[in-house]
């Protein structure tokens, strides 16, 4: 009978190299990923990272974590893409595939932010569980200000963004959505069903500036400003790189190894 639930048998895991190319000065893990344009503006901070992590110093059990950060990043970036692309066509079901493109890059965005939770609560041994491992919850940042002031205070800042992707996903789960769509003016001259149809598929696509402003709303009439689709998620791919950016940067400097010959463990 064939084994329905197979078992992983202990045995050689393939293991990939994180050494990049001899001459490049960044790990390939961040080089071939959608994280590469922003690696290679600060190479020698990045080759830092990668020596913390895959060197000989004692830091290797976080390097699954961080890993976890650059797929979820890369995610982004690649919704992002996704979405100019789909921008660029005129097929009728574009629609359909802005609009599931932006809703991962939402759920995506806090999938994220809680990643980056999970490494600042492993790698600062602050000790929380489950749902209490949030950028948003106070007694996780008040955890944080005991072990590293500076990089609380820089998440704290970041606060007033973190509960808007919150929200937007709150109401995409719990509520009926959000209205992500061309918001066309269509000419009085234009009046045949076509060419109207035509026109719409030229729009940009929009999002509700306002996260509780939801399809209903919009469906009823109810007004609110709305932000270009593309320009939504440039916004919140640059933010997601600044705390991405902000805690290991925070990380590599708190965690600084000594060279062997200087009595390294």
């Amino acid at each position: 009978m064939e084994e329905i639930f197979p078992r992983l048998k202990r045995g050689k895991m393939i293991i990939a190299t994180k050494d990049g190319p001899k001459d490049s000065r960044s790990d390939v893990l961040f080089t071939n990923s959608y994280l590469g344009p922003y690696v290679l503006q600060k190479p020698a901070y990045w080759e830092k990272l990668i020596g913390m992590l895959y060197g000989e110093g004692r830091l290797r059990n976080f390097a699954s974590v961080v890993e976890d950060i650059v797929e979820k990043f890369s995610f982004l970036a690649l919704a992002k893409d996704q979405i100019a692309e789909h921008e660029k066509t005129r097929d009728p079901r574009k629609r359909f595939f802005v609009q599931y493109f932006v809703y991962s890059y939402i759920f995506m965005t806090k999938s994220f932010l809680d990643a980056t939770a999970v490494f600042i609560n492993e790698s600062y041994g602050l000790g929380f569980n489950g749902g209490d491992i949030d950028l948003i919850r106070g007694k996780f940042i008040e955890s944080l200000k005991a072990k590293n002031r500076p990089l609380a205070q820089k998440i704290t800042e970041k606060q007033n963004w973190i509960r808007l992707v919150v929200t937007y996903r709150n109401n995409l789960i719990h509520k009926h959505g959000l209205y992500v769509g061309p918001i066309p003016t269509v000419p009085e001259e234009i009046t045949d069903p076509r060419e109207v149809d035509q026109f719409i598929l030229k729009e940009p696509h929009y999002i509700p500036h306002d996260p509780h402003l939801l399809i209903d709303h919009v469906y009823d009439g109810v007004e609110g400003e709305f932000i270009k689709v593309a320009s939504f998620v440039e916004e919140w791919i640059h933010e997601s790189f600044e705390v991405f950016d902000i805690v290991l940067g925070s990380f590599t400097a708190s965690f600084e190894l000594v060279p062997r010959e200087e009595g390294s463990r």
